[in-house]
Order: structure tokens, then sequence, then C-alpha cells
């Protein structure tokens, strides 16, 4: 790995830890540190790339408002988890962004089973998203995030888009 690649790492897994830590404590990403990121990235890729690699830069940085956006309608991610993988994507290729997305779902429905385990009220949320599930088939559409029992499941998703950029990272070391 080459000095460039190894200060992106460093910088993108800054961004991530600041992310994180935000979200921990605001329940927000800041659009500053969103705004931060991308321009770091934009500048990684023209030194690596060249003025050619803005093209895979600005895919990469779109893919994820594209795919999730019915995710954000629906409430069930927030805008800055959205902008946070848009981050991410800026650093990455396509296929790294893609197996980044998946591992951090994967991640995330770990650490949603989890709390559903270790709650006392794990059948009740359950039930619920089962409910909202119904309703979404039935056309009864009710944000996810306006959901009465909602506030108990809530997880900082922040946490699992780490997670899975760790395990890309990971990977791309084997």
């Amino acid at each position: 790995m080459d000095v460039a690649k190894i200060t992106s790492v460093l910088v993108l897994l800054g961004i991530l830890i600041l992310a994180v830590a935000e979200d921990f404590v605001r329940m927000k990403i800041s659009n500053r540190l969103i705004l931060v990121g991308l321009v770091a990235a934009l500048i990684f890729q023209i030194y690596s790339g060249g003025i050619i690699a803005v093209v895979s830069y600005l895919r990469n940085i779109s893919f994820p408002v594209v795919i999730l956006y019915l995710l954000f309608l629906a409430g069930i991610i927030g805008a800055g988890d959205i902008k946070l993988f848009s981050v991410i994507g800026g650093f990455l290729n396509f296929t790294e962004l893609v197996q980044c997305m998946l591992f951090a779902f994967i991640a995330g429905g770990l650490i949603c089973a989890g709390k559903l385990v270790f709650s006392k009220t794990g059948k009740e949320q359950l039930i619920g998203g089962f409910c909202y599930l119904r309703g979404l088939l039935t056309g009864n559409f009710v944000p996810y995030d306006r959901q009465i029992w909602q506030g108990k499941n809530l997880i900082h998703f922040s946490l699992p888009i780490a997670i899975g950029y760790l395990v890309v990272l990971g990977n791309s070391f084997l």
C-alpha cells in the first residue's frame, strides 16, 4: 500500500470515528463533517487517478442516495447515514462500496437482533415490526420513525456503517 492509500484510509477512519461519536451524542451527523469527507475523497481520487477519476467519484457518491432514498422516505434510515455512505463511496471503488453497504446492513441487523433478544420489550417490538410491514404491503404507509414503538428500536446506524467499512478494509488486506 502506498502512502496516499494509507493516508486516505486513515482520513476515512477518522471521519467515521467522528461520525459515530456525533451520532451517539447528538443523534445526528454534521453536514460539515460530511462535506470535509467528500472534499477529502475528491482530492484523493484526483491525486491517485487524475481528473478522469471524478467520473467514478460522482457515481460512487450518488449511488447510496439513489439506492437508499426509499428507505429514507420510510424513515428507516437517516439522511446522515446515507451521506456517510456517500463519503465512503468517494474513497472506495464501486465494488467495495456495495460490499460496505451490504456488510453495514448485516451488522445493523445483528445489532437489532441483539437488542430484541436482550430487550424486555422484544416481543412487543417484533409485533410492531410485523404490523409496520403489513401496513406497507397493504398501502397503509406510516413512516417508520413515527411509529409509537419505534423509539425503543433506534440504533445508531453510523456504527454498522463503520463496521461495514472495517470488514471491507480487512478484506483488502487478505
